[in-house]
Formats: C-alpha cells, sequence, structure tokens
C-alpha cells in the first residue's frame, strides 16, 4: 500500500467552495482511477486555511502513473481558486524580452509513504467515511526505531480500540519519523472544544509511552521535568470534509 498527503493552504472563508469542489471534481476524477482505493479532505481544525488530501493506493506505481497522466495537474488546478496566494514574485523575461515582475504560483506539498507498518484498513471491505482524522507524528531516536515500530504494534494500536468513535488506523513510517493516522466517527463532536480535546488528549496519553524513543529535554520551568519538543511529537485533528472508499 502507498500512502500520499497533498497539503495545500487555502482562503477560509473558501472552505465549504473548497470541500464542494473537491467532491465534485477530485472525487469523481479518482473514482475512475486505476489504483486509488480511498481519498479524503482534510480540514484542520485549528487552522482552517490548512487542507491535506490524503489518497491510499495500491502501490506506489499506480501514484506514479496517476501523477504522470495530468489528471493530477488537472485536479490541482480544479482546487486553485481557492489557495491562499503568496505575496512571493519573480523575475522574469516577457515574449517581447522586456523584464517583468510576476507572482509565484502557489503549489500544494507532496509527501508519499511507501511501506504500512502497522494498519487494519480493508481495502475492499471498508466503506464507513470517517467524519474526523486525527495525525500524531512523532519523530524518534534512529537507534531505536526499530524497537518503536514493535510498540506500535502491541500498545498504541490497541490504545486507540479502546476509545468510542474509532474507526480504523494507518502507520506510515519516514526516515525517523512516524506518523500515526487514525479515522473516527461522527460520535466524535469536533464542534464543541471537548470534541477536539478528545483527540488531543489521545496524543497526549500515546506521549506517555514513548519515553524511551524520544530525544526528551530538560525544562527549566519551575521544577526540572523532562519534556518531549514540539519537533518530536506533532498532533494535528482534522475535519474530514469530503471522502469516498472505492472499490479496488
Amino acid at each position: 500500500m502507498f500512502l500520499r498527503m497533498v497539503t495545500h493552504i487555502i482562503r477560509a472563508e473558501d472552505s465549504e467552495k473548497n470541500a464542494r469542489t473537491y467532491a465534485g471534481s477530485v472525487l469523481s476524477g479518482l473514482r475512475t482511477t486505476k489504483g486509488c482505493a480511498f481519498a479524503a479532505l482534510l480540514q484542520e481544525s485549528a487552522n482552517p486555511k490548512h487542507c491535506v488530501s490524503l489518497t491510499i493506493w495500491t502501490s506506489r506505481q499506480a501514484s506514479v502513473v496517476y501523477e504522470e497522466s495530468g489528471l493530477y495537474e488537472k485536479l490541482v488546478d480544479s482546487l486553485r481558486p481557492f489557495f491562499l496566494e503568496t505575496d512571493e514574485w519573480k523575475l522574469e523575461l516577457s515574449e517581447d524580452l522586456s523584464l517583468q515582475y510576476t507572482p509565484v504560483r502557489t503549489e500544494p506539498s507532496v509527501e508519499g509513504f511507501d511501506e504500512t507498518l502497522v494498519t487494519s484498513v480493508e481495502l475492499s471491505g471498508l466503506r464507513e467515511n470517517p467524519f474526523a482524522a486525527h495525525i500524531l507524528a512523532v519523530t524518534v531516536l534512529q537507534e531505536q526505531v526499530g524497537e518503536f515500530e514493535k510498540k506500535l504494534s502491541s500498545d498504541i494500536d490497541a490504545r486507540y480500540r479502546e476509545i468510542k468513535g474509532f474507526l480504523e488506523l494507518i502507520t506510515v513510517r519516514q526516515d525517523r519519523t512516524f506518523y500515526v493516522i487514525s479515522f473516527w466517527d461522527q460520535t466524535v463532536d469536533l464542534q464543541s472544544p471537548s470534541g477536539v480535546r478528545l483527540l488531543d488528549r489521545l496524543g497526549e496519553s500515546l506521549s506517555e509511552l514513548l519515553p524511551a524513543f524520544i530525544q526528551w529535554k530538560v525544562s527549566h520551568e519551575r521544577a526540572a521535568r523532562f519534556s518531549a519538543s514540539s519537533e518530536d511529537v506533532r498532533s494535528s485533528v482534522y475535519r474530514c470534509l469530503a471522502s469516498e472508499w472505492f472499490d479496488r
């Protein structure tokens, strides 16, 4: 399995238009794309400008074929009217060879993850679309990568399954950073502070399991204590604006 995350920054006031276009154009385009098993548009609860298109593919090669076909650029262009434009400008030659300043076009960032370490997702069986997603990024010590993979299988997966509303879990790794991506149903009320706090607390509770793997640092505020930096553990809660599982 291959997981792809495309991050784009939008104008917050265009959230609904962005979601409708994603549902109408992106999901429609991917529905008939060979190898695409799942697609979802996620919007960060704490920062509505921050959106992620998360797609699951049967293989990296299927994702490469999709991108090289030109469909990826076409689908990005359908969402481009909602992108928050950069203030950057570049100097270039026009057709008549005169110098002119033109705005730098905003492009989404793309990350791909080859190997799925822990997953309970049955690509041909799951049919429930998530209401929310939680992405926990944990950077561990190099010498502890193997041990942390075992920890994910034995302890962390079980911790998620204890919580009401949990649907599925996918864990992938890029170098020393593990991404734990969980999907949740509508019982997690992201309209309320308590709903967002539920998933935030999950990230905090998992951090308690990790001191042997993370480069913990001494804090000199009040009594000396050890804490992980924001670079070691990053937790984000997302609202799922549009999603679909495809028959593959």
